[in-house]
């Protein structure tokens, strides 16, 4: 009778751990996540910041080349409105590949990006970047940037 229950007891456990695992598909949750970049991308590039803010989680962390870590929401919205004033100003980017964890709530992606600003001569200066940004999924399940830290790369070839 022992041995009934117990292997009773053991088969619902191992039904109830099997029915509360998550099924993520790393592959669509990598495929959300670049669209989710080119549309922050298109949002800063459209000039809506206030939105493209929202995209950073609470504790975000951003590293910019040449500065100080800036942490918080606060701290990457200043950074962001000064940037968006200098002359000229425009950024934008492209996701090159994602990579999910198997939990499927965190996740990185290896992107690129152009900046452009107005030289003292009007003429227009261009940098190329290469990008690492990490996600994390908030309690309604929507990806969060955490960090967001680039530095520069060669021009792509012709």
């Amino acid at each position: 009778m022992k041995f009934t229950s117990l292997s009773t007891f053991l088969t619902i456990l191992t039904l109830l751990v099997g029915c509360s695992e998550s099924t993520v598909d790393p592959d669509a949750e990598a495929q959300r996540l670049m669209q989710l970049s080119r549309d922050w991308s298109a949002m800063v590039g459209s000039g809506d910041l206030e939105s493209a803010i929202e995209v950073w989680a609470d504790d975000a962390v951003m590293l910019p080349p040449d500065m100080p870590v800036l942490s918080g929401k606060a701290a990457i919205s200043e950074y962001v409105a000064g940037a968006a004033s200098i002359p000229g100003f425009k950024i934008s980017w492209e996701p090159d590949s994602a990579h999910v964890s198997k939990s499927g709530d965190m996740a990185y992606l290896i992107e690129h990006n152009v900046i452009e600003i107005d030289g003292e001569n009007g003429e227009k200066i261009v940098t190329y970047g290469k990008v690492v940004t990490v996600w994390r999924k908030d309690s309604q399940g929507q990806w969060k940037n955490v960090v967001d830290t680039w530095n520069a790369m060669p021009a792509p070839a012709d």
